[in-house]
This record gives C-alpha cells, sequence and structure tokens, in this order.
C-alpha cells in the first residue's frame, strides 16, 4: 500500500512538473520542425526536456543524469503524454476530484514555499549563544548519549536554532491570523477553532 501510494505521489508530481514547464511549450501544429520530441500534437524542444530533467534532479536527489536516465526519462515522457491525451479525450480532467487535487497540491507547493522562504529569513538573524548551548547540554545529558559538551556544541547548536526558527514562524503565523478578518458564523465550531488555535 505505501507503495502504490509513492507511486502515485510521484506520478501527481511528475504530471504536475510537466504542466508547469510545458505550459506553454506544446503546439498544435504538426510542422512544428523545433521538437526533439512529438505525441500527436504535443511537441516538446530538447531546453524544454533539459528543463524536465533539471526538475527531476530538483525532486529527486537520488536521480542522476546519465544517457540511459535520459532516455529512460524521454520514454516516460511519451507514455506520460499518451496516457494525458487519453484522460483529456474522457474528459477526466473536467472532474471535479481532478481539479481539488491539483488545487491542493498547488496549496501544498505554495505554503511550504512561503514558510522556507519566510523560516531562511528567520535563520539569517538567528543568534545561539554558547550558554544556551550549555544550559541545554546539562537539561538533556541524560538523553544525548555519548560525547563532551564541545563534542556536541554544533549539533545542539543546530538544534537550538531550529527550535528559535519554529519558534518565530509559530509566531509569524499567530501575528497573521490576529491581524486577519476570520469569521465562522457557527458559534460552537468558532469555539472550537479558536480554542484549539490558541
Amino acid at each position: 500500500m505505501k507503495r502504490f501510494s509513492k507511486i502515485r505521489e510521484l506520478t501527481v508530481w511528475f504530471f504536475l512538473g510537466t504542466c508547469f514547464v510545458l505550459s506553454g511549450c506544446s503546439g498544435d501544429s504538426t510542422d512544428n520542425k523545433e521538437y526533439l520530441v512529438r505525441v500527436n500534437d504535443f511537441h516538446i524542444s530538447t531546453a524544454d526536456v533539459d528543463k524536465l530533467l533539471k526538475l527531476e534532479i530538483q525532486l529527486d536527489s537520488n536521480f542522476y543524469l546519465s544517457e540511459d536516465t535520459r532516455t529512460a526519462f524521454v520514454q516516460q515522457l511519451v507514455q506520460t503524454q499518451l496516457l494525458i491525451q487519453e484522460a483529456r479525450k474522457r474528459k477526466l480532467d473536467e472532474r471535479e476530484s481532478f481539479r481539488q487535487t491539483i488545487q491542493r497540491h498547488w496549496e501544498c507547493t505554495l505554503i511550504r514555499d512561503l514558510l522556507e522562504e519566510e523560516g531562511e529569513q528567520i535563520r539569517e538573524t538567528t543568534v545561539v549563544t554558547q550558554e544556551e548551548i550549555e544550559a541545554y547540554f546539562l537539561e538533556n545529558k541524560d538523553f544525548l548519549g555519548e560525547g563532551t559538551l564541545q563534542q556536541l556544541s554544533p549539533e545542539l547548536s543546530k538544534k537550538i536554532e531550529d527550535k528559535k526558527v519554529t519558534d518565530q514562524l509559530e509566531k509569524w503565523i499567530a501575528e497573521l491570523k490576529s491581524a486577519a478578518i476570520i469569521d465562522i458564523t457557527d458559534q460552537k465550531l468558532a469555539a472550537q477553532v479558536n480554542r484549539k488555535n490558541d
């Protein structure tokens, strides 16, 4: 079941990446001579294949580029395009469930990028003092395993910094919430949501 879920997730991400990169790349003219790959009325250039390969490398740290993987990637691209075209013939892309799936992945990616950007900005001004490292070491030394304070300092500094960044992100989100107009008309639900978020 986990393997199926992973394959499904990768398929969705590959499809999303294909859509984003190729949104302006495919044409309807069968006279297009600039393409590297053609699948019916769909065309893709060498440059756009390279863009997709770069995206794949970013999404999968285990992916490495070689002649074999490039060939396999183009084979997968052709198969994906064939299946997309067949799905569109059947109007599956017009189903509400499909639109909701795309919307959900779009929202998750957008939120992830926002949190990463805000987190990096916070990290740039986040300082961890030696006193904080020593205090953390004394409080948690029974759970840290072997190692002296000096040996563990880099690891502890990173943990403390990550905690500070997370706390600041939560504070920033709370500030966004307090500055926004949020209205839930069901009073019982509103009380539960507000209590849960306090």
